[in-house]
């Protein structure tokens, strides 16, 4: 009897330890470095590019010390936030510690997520971010020069920043693609074009402009993910098992990056860390 009693007990605690281990590696909230590469013909040499996005004013330790760190370990080239940076709800200074800290430190580049939009105060954000040294792009595009090459970055808006009391969505969608459009014809031919977009799900939309590289978040990594078998189980616009949680994603001639983000907030985030996601371009 004492030997089954033992054996129960050490079956016992052995499960409670595996729980407990399980519920650990699922819930863990650790800052993640995800790389990808993209090899183009239209560079010579490599460029590395820093994505952030969804941070919904998230602290990463005082003044952003542990994703500042993260990010400064990586030594990105160009440093670019795909919207959701600011929260619409949460204080402002989450996303203002790390716009003080990586605005003089980096070439900056913002386009705004939906979150942004919902602010009442949202005429006042620009300010600030141009403050901070971050530039802003809003159905336009700027030429970059990097270690002697020049790659084309354009941004546009997410789309409910067209929608008011007088429009309908369809109006909004014809306001957005109009920046598409304005972007495409800033881009020239022979160089590598970059597109900052927030939402992931109109991929299409992105590869029939002919981008050769989208940039996007919104879906936070479909919040829950079970590697393997489960990409991601619910995101914002494209409901339950998004196609477009978080990875890489070819289409045509298109290729679209979508990062999980760095919301830590009440959702819980289950086999999905918060993310900075590294693009090394690099010639073929």
């Amino acid at each position: 009897m004492q030997l089954l009693h033992k054996k129960k007990t050490a079956t016992f605690f052995t499960v409670t330890l595996s729980l407990a281990a399980f519920c650990t590696a699922a819930l863990w909230q650790g800052l993640a470095i995800t790389s990808y590469t993209f090899p183009t013909e239209k560079l010579t040499a490599p460029l590395r590019v820093a994505v952030l996005t969804d941070l919904h004013s998230t602290q990463y330790g005082p003044e952003q010390s542990q994703l500042v760190t993260a990010l400064e370990q990586q030594s990105p080239d160009i440093v670019v936030l795909v919207g959701d940076i600011i929260d619409d709800k949460a204080p402002l200074s989450g996303a203002t510690a790390l716009f003080q800290a990586i605005g003089s430190k980096f070439p900056c580049y913002y386009v705004t997520g939906n979150h942004e939009w919902r602010r009442e105060d949202v005429s006042t954000l620009w300010p600030i971010l141009e403050e901070y040294g971050i530039h802003i792009l809003s159905g336009t595009c700027e030429q970059i020069t990097v270690q002697g090459q020049t790659i084309c970055l354009c941004g546009v808006d997410d789309p409910s920043s067209f929608v008011n009391s007088n429009l309908q969505y369809n109006s909004a969608y014809k306001s957005w693609t109009e920046q598409l459009n304005a972007c495409r014809l800033q881009a020239e031919e022979d160089q590598l074009t970059i597109l900052l977009s927030h939402r992931p799900e109109y991929i299409q939309t992105y590869a029939n402009y002919g981008f050769h590289l989208i940039l996007s978040g919104h879906a936070h990594g479909g919040q829950v993910r079970l590697p393997g078998l489960v990409n991601g189980l619910f995101a914002p616009g494209q409901g339950f098992f998004p196609q477009y949680a978080g990875g890489s994603y070819t289409i045509e001639n298109s290729t679209l990056i979508v990062s999980r983000g760095l919301c830590r907030n009440s959702l819980p985030r289950v086999f999905n860390r918060p993310e900075i996601v590294i693009v090394n371009l690099t010639p073929p």
